[in-house]
């Protein structure tokens, strides 16, 4: 009985609840965002609240940028700024508005970003503690709606409150990866990370998504490995491979579909499938971009590239690109190995989906730059203390 309740305790321990309202509140938003009720391309319930939440403390929070994230913030912000100047030239020039959009939804997204770090300047570790509980909670929320909601699915693909099954996928691969990046600094117990990334294992079964089981399967090993970044370079495509074959023995219908859909599919098909093949036949916009609207000049039924490397690329081009991966670039460095090779899954994921206008993508980037954040402020405050290891980022 003594070790039952010890067993309870360490699994209890990590959760803190000390916060004032403004971290209570950003949870229930965390948990929001599993919810779009409005369709696709509209705001939702959970950015309203961010707008009171992230956006405005922007305007009215002093906040003093540390050096090791100046230069990823300023690239991200040249990437906004050239996203708005393609977008706009291509709306003069067409007379089309829906450029705008896209332009609104990155406006957006980089305040998002740049609010969070504002608000974990001003709050501190409790803003990050908070924000592991909210997308923990998620996972298994998620999980569990799963059950009543069955029938939200899309020829049997679970989609729940999202627009298709892909998009929940993208949503708890995401989610997962946030988990992972903040749980050793807050002690979260292996059971319970395990558990956790069950829940999120469980929902890209019931999603049917390949790119999403892959994923969730990568943090799981990267966890357990001694080195993540040999097994990242060199194992990747054996695991592959071997995930492959699993999914080929497993007696399901729609599994066995999806793997002959792969079987039989060629280069063409994934290419026209997801509107790559603009890119070949007009590369006349690979230099400074397409821009991000009026599709219909590259498909009768405006169909936009489902793929966001291949969307930056084609939409802006080789500069704005360019300016994208400055910012991961930077990124990369303040966050360390250990963040980094995290968000590889995610990454990989929008090679094959179109992720950028995913909230808890830019929450993700933002998490991993505060993460660096607080290690450099550290070591800033200690500059004899050794530095971190690998463990402890």
């Amino acid at each position: 009985m003594a070790r039952s309740a010890s067993t309870t305790s360490s699994l209890t321990s990590w959760i803190d609840l000390r916060g004032g309202w403004p971290e209570f509140l950003w949870g229930f938003v965390i948990l929001s965002l599993s919810f779009n009720l409005y369709g696709p391309g509209n705001p939702q319930p959970g950015d309203f609240m961010m707008v009171a939440l992230l956006c405005v403390p922007i305007l009215l929070v002093r906040f003093q940028m540390p050096g090791s994230i100046r230069r990823p913030i300023l690239a991200l912000a040249a990437f906004v700024l050239y996203v708005f100047l393609c977008n706009f030239v291509w709306a003069a020039a067409t007379a089309e508005f829906d450029f705008f959009k896209a332009s609104a939804f990155y406006a957006f997204n980089f305040a998002v970003f740049l609010g969070y770090l504002v608000m974990l300047g001003e709050r501190g570790d409790d803003w990050l503690r908070w924000t592991l509980y909210g997308f923990a909670a998620t996972l298994v929320m998620l999980a569990l709606l799963s059950f009543p909601f069955a029938s939200r699915a899309e020829s049997g693909r679970l989609e729940l409150f999202f627009v298709n099954p892909n998009q929940l996928a993208y949503h708890v691969l995401l989610c997962a990866t946030i988990v992972v990046m903040l749980a050793p600094r807050y002690g979260v117990p292996r059971l319970v990370l395990y558990g956790l990334l069950l829940c999120a294992f469980y929902i890209e079964l019931r999603t049917y998504s390949r790119a999403g089981v892959l994923g969730i399967a990568l943090l799981g090993v990267l966890q357990v490995v001694q080195r993540p970044t040999l097994v990242t370079v060199l194992a990747l495509p054996l695991f592959v491979l071997a995930l492959y074959h699993d999914l080929q023995a497993l007696d399901a219908g729609l599994w066995e579909n999806r793997i002959e859909s792969v079987q039989e599919s060629t280069t063409e098909d994934y290419l026209t499938d997801r509107g790559v093949e603009r890119m070949f036949e007009h590369p006349e916009h690979m230099l400074l971009g397409a821009g991000e609207g009026y599709f219909l000049r590259f498909h009768p039924q405006k169909l936009e590239i489902h793929s966001s490397a291949a969307t930056l690329l084609f939409s802006y081009g080789i500069m704005g690109t360019g300016l994208f991966l400055i910012f991961l670039r930077w990124l990369s460095v303040t966050a360390g190995t250990r963040l980094t090779l995290l968000m590889i899954p995610a990454l990989s994921y929008s090679l094959f989906h179109q992720g950028m206008r995913a909230r808890p993508f830019w929450l993700l980037l933002a998490v991993a730059l505060g993460l660096g954040v607080l290690n450099a402020i550290r070591t800033l405050k200690t500059p004899k203390e050794p530095s971190l290891s690998l463990a402890d980022r």
